[in-house]
């Protein structure tokens, strides 16, 4: 029973193999029935006219039919639905010739044609099974004519025409579904672009950031040792810019740990909250910030407070980069249904990336949370730079918040 259980599953797995390289997505049970119809009808129709007590040669017809079925499973290449249905059709000629004396049930040789422009139909296209199924009822009609006139002819044309049908709707089928499982491999890679896109942004904020603030404390170490002396404050500095290092390689880490096959645990990324802190960070570094916040920055979202984070730590990172020693001022808005965030400072080297990236990862991250960036020289004061983020609030989380609250 084992060995029987093994050798179906191999013949399985060789059929659907097959049909990925024909292109096809039917499993394999479809082709069984479609298959195992004809041999059956066949196998019904020898029955029907006694050629196995004694054997005689017309029953060779249940070979030709099972012969393709038997090759479909067996052989690595996909067998032509031409020989499938010469075979067939040649089993059901040669079993009409013979005279059909059975009383009770109809003769059951044409029907294997239904199965025939099915399975050609579903397997090899419309055009296939239009010529499968035209042949079919060539067939049937030239052995009725020169053999046993059949009331029910008719009935069987009409049959064999249901089997073009059914065959034409499998095959419609078919393609939805190669095309649905197409769209979401699609969907499923646009998905992982766009994960990796985030994770790039995250990163490249976070080196940036530590490299722009760890240089501003050794730049303030240089500074005292070689103008003041003072070895104290320059050991000071360094071990600011060492922990910055620390910090920001630990959210290096955090922000990769989403790439691990198995979970790492969940930790919380920047929001609103920090942005205070972030400032902070930036004005121990040696920047100067002029900072004024009005408003509950509490009611804004997680996916906003994150947004408006990384916006200021990039502009923070431009200034510290291309203006050095020059005052950021950093405003955050919360209103009713509005937040803003505006950095501003005097240009100097034009306070952004020379190829861009920081500008087109702010304007990303102001798309991702529904809000609108501005990024250049001031309109009123072309000496001024300027970074104006304005987003909506998201009452809905406003009123979760109190609700908790």
């Amino acid at each position: 029973m084992a060995a029987i259980q093994a050798l179906g599953a191999h013949l399985r797995e060789r059929y659907e193999e097959k049909c990925a390289r024909h292109g096809m997505a039917y499993p394999w049970w479809i082709a069984l029935i479609g298959g195992g119809g004809q041999v059956l009808c066949i196998a019904i129709a020898v029955a029907q006219r006694d050629l196995l007590t004694p054997p005689e040669l017309t029953a060779l017809a249940l070979v030709l039919a099972l012969a393709p079925q038997v090759a479909q499973y067996y052989v690595r290449s996909w067998v032509p639905w031409w020989v499938d249905t010469v075979l067939v059709l040649g089993a059901i000629a040669w079993l009409m010739s013979v005279p059909f004396e059975a009383t009770g049930p109809e003769n059951v040789a044409p029907a294997a044609a239904i199965f025939l422009t099915g399975s050609v139909t579903a397997t090899a296209g419309a055009r296939a099974g239009v010529l499968a199924t035209a042949a079919s009822i060539a067939v049937v009609l030239v052995a009725d004519r020169y053999g046993d006139r059949d009331p029910n002819i008719d009935i069987y044309v009409i049959e064999i025409l249901s089997g073009l049908v059914v065959g034409y709707m499998l095959r419609w089928q078919m393609r939805a579904l190669a095309a649905e499982r197409s769209e979401r491999e699609r969907e499923r890679e646009r998905a992982t672009l766009a994960e990796r896109q985030r994770i790039a942004r995250e990163i490249h904020d976070l080196v940036a950031h530590s490299l722009s603030v760890t240089m501003l404390h050794v730049t303030g170490a240089k500074q005292a040792l070689v103008q003041d002396r003072d070895v104290d404050d320059a050991v000071a500095a360094l071990e600011d810019a060492e922990q910055v290092g620390r910090q920001a390689m630990a959210e290096i880490r955090r922000t990769v740990s989403v790439l691990a096959t198995e979970p790492t645990g969940a930790h919380p990324l920047p929001c609103a909250e920090d942005i205070d802190a972030l400032v902070a960070q930036v004005r121990d570094a040696g920047l100067p910030v002029d900072y004024a916040s009005r408003g509950d920055v509490t009611r804004l979202s997680p996916a906003i407070g994150l947004g408006m984070y990384r916006i200021l730590q990039e502009s923070l990172t431009n200034v510290a980069k291309h203006a050095p020693g020059e005052t950021a001022q950093v405003r955050v808005d919360v209103g009713r249904a509005r937040a803003s965030l505006t950095v501003r400072n005097r240009r100097v080297n034009g306070t952004v990336d020379s190829d861009g990236s920081g500008t087109s990862g702010m304007a990303s991250r102001a798309d991702q949370i529904g809000g609108t960036v501005r990024v250049g020289p001031d309109r009123q004061d072309p000496r001024q730079w300027v970074v104006d983020l304005a987003v909506p609030v998201d009452d809905a989380h406003c009123a979760v918040r109190r609700a908790r609250q």
